[in-house]
């Protein structure tokens, strides 16, 4: 822990500890400048008078509509409303009922924020959810609907168009974690977005003098990291400038950038993910260390995820969770800004500690990213995980094939080349085949909400398998990153993929088709995009989702 102590990086209230041991001595090359940015200042203004304006008007339930499985912005509003302690409804993914759960909720209270950043298209998911409020609002009488939606697209694309049409609420912006896509719905919901594009913009500022966290003094120098050479793919992106992102010029290669960006904690944590990644250590475990920042390893994993990073993202419980240690990790701890005497790293020793205020942290990180050249937010943005809306509405045409389980234990139906006959047996014999420096990717299509114990299901593989174990729900990308993969060119992801049967159904409006039908196209897309690029796969269906859940909890041991 001293050693944490000893190598600080600090400014505008947000101190990266760890960075110089974990970027030193690799490569002489250096990354790029930090993007510079600047704040949509209209955006702020037009939230808060909306708000007040749908307030009065009784409106005081904000549904966010997560149909955009390829953006991770809904993350980045969930860990904004989450960690001030407002109430935001997330409504994620296709399962019936998660869907028909939050359609009936307050519904006469209720504005729903539709977000999309594509271009060219709007996702399945996102269109359904439109068309299910649509529905629920005319069955109630509610004729008030260009009030009841407001939209946040990318200028021009289709989702746009319809919210001109109807003559709602429309907000234009490129995608970010500061951008309208996260601040509208965290804003309509109660969130103070203006204090968190502050502690932001003091991030932003040319560093003046460098002031230490509360409670600890800085070393008497900082330090000039010696940066990785480029490995492969993926490490120094050419970036086009999204709204509020400005590349800054890069030093030319083997020349030092000015002493002065790397007195930035944006530009310490960047040198060190580019260089542990290319060290190999690519699994980057992002856990809370309990100090008030809540679901920003998620908005993280989000970011590296849809960007097909080589870099996996491991979201942990807790600082100690199974995951944290292994020579292809980088633990890394995320909090609030600590009070004099509290350690960084939640109990543990991390590699890398990040603590500071929310707004801070999600500049600092997709700025990091950025220049270790792990993302690109400049990078268009599909309409989903690996499943494509082609795929997906060729799965509804055609129907489902049917498909025989190699065996039934309970709940639980398991398919896929095991040789086991019982389900602890089947998942032993799939993990423990994982080859060393590949993931094993969990991939529950379930509701997110009403099946949360699902969850779980990472820790108590993490705990029998000495292999990084990666959780998405349904609809986000299947492989949680191209990672650098296992020895021989064996795939860089092996993934358990759990589906659930679904008692009571709900129609799509308006489509030929239900959520439960879209749901299980989108399972059988992605589970054939990952037999198609040779990724192994096993799947588990639950015959009763509670029951089944409880089975394979309690086979591995929890």
């Amino acid at each position: 822990m001293s050693d944490l102590l000893d190598d600080v990086t600090a400014a505008a209230g947000l101190t990266v500890f760890g960075a110089a041991a974990v970027a030193g001595g690799i490569g002489t090359r250096a990354l790029p400048g930090l993007p510079d940015w600047s704040p949509d200042y209209d955006v702020m203004p037009r939230v808060t008078a909306l708000r007040a304006e749908l307030r009065a008007l009784g409106l005081d339930r904000v549904v966010l509509a997560d149909g955009d499985a390829a953006a991770p912005t809904a993350r980045a509003a969930e860990a904004i409303t989450r960690t001030l302690g407002v109430p935001l409804t997330v409504l994620s993914g296709t399962d019936p009922h998660g869907v028909a759960t939050a359609v009936a909720d307050r519904l006469q209270r209720t504005v729903v924020v539709l977000t999309s950043t594509s271009p060219t298209s709007t996702s399945l998911a996102t269109d359904s959810h439109r068309r299910a409020y649509l529905q629920a609002f005319e069955d109630h009488g509610i004729q008030d609907v260009d009030r009841r939606f407001v939209f946040v697209a990318v200028p021009g694309s289709p989702l746009a168009t319809i919210a001109l049409e109807m003559g709602a609420q429309l907000f234009l912006a490129q995608p970010g974690a500061l951008s309208a896509h996260s601040l509208v719905p965290a804003g309509l919901a109660g969130a103070d977005i203006g204090d968190l594009v502050e502690q932001a913009f003091a991030l932003a500022e040319p560093p003046r003098r460098r002031s230490a966290p509360a409670g600890f003094a800085l070393p008497a120098t900082g330090f000039t990291p010696a940066l990785p050479a480029p490995t492969g793919t993926g490490f120094a992106p050419a970036l086009s400038t999204p709204t509020g992102f400005i590349p800054a010029p890069s030093a030319p290669i083997g020349e030092a950038l000015p002493a002065e960006q790397f007195e930035r904690p944006a530009a310490a944590l960047g040198a060190a993910l580019a260089a542990a990644v290319a060290a190999g250590r690519d699994k980057l475990a992002l856990a809370p260390d309990g100090s008030g920042i809540v679901g920003l390893g998620e908005w993280i994993a989000d970011l590296l995820t849809t960007a097909g990073s080589r870099a996996v993202p491991v979201v942990l419980e807790t600082p100690s969770s199974w995951g944290h240690e292994g020579p292809d990790v980088l633990s890394v701890t995320v909090g609030g800004a600590l009070v004099s005497g509290v350690m960084p790293g939640g109990g543990i020793a991390p590699d890398l500690a990040v603590n500071g205020p929310l707004g801070a942290q999600l500049l600092a990180w997709e700025q990091a990213l950025t220049v270790a050249g792990l993302i690109d937010p400049a990078a268009p943005t599909g309409t989903g995980g690996s499943s494509s809306p082609e795929g997906v509405l060729r799965v509804l045409d055609t129907g489902l094939p049917p498909q025989a389980p190699a065996f039934v234990d309970g709940a639980v139906e398991v398919h896929g080349a095991v040789t086991a006959t019982t389900l602890i047996g089947a998942l032993d014999e799939f993990a423990r085949a994982v080859p060393p420096g590949a993931t094993l990717a969990v991939h529950a299509h379930l509701d997110r909400t009403a099946d949360a114990a699902a969850l779980a299901v990472r820790t108590g593989l993490a705990g029998r398998v000495n292999r990084a174990v990666t959780f998405a729900w349904g609809g986000a990308p299947v492989q949680p990153a191209t990672g650098v993969g296992g020895a021989g060119g064996t795939p860089a992801a092996t993934t358990i993929q759990i589906t659930g049967a679904v008692p009571e159904d709900l129609r799509v409006p308006g489509r030929p088709y239900t959520f439960g039908d879209l749901q299980a196209a989108e399972a059988a897309d992605d589970r054939q995009a990952l037999l198609d690029r040779g990724v192994p796969l096993l799947r588990l269906h639950l015959t009763d989702r509670n029951s089944g859940i409880d089975q394979l909890l309690a086979a591995l041991g929890g």
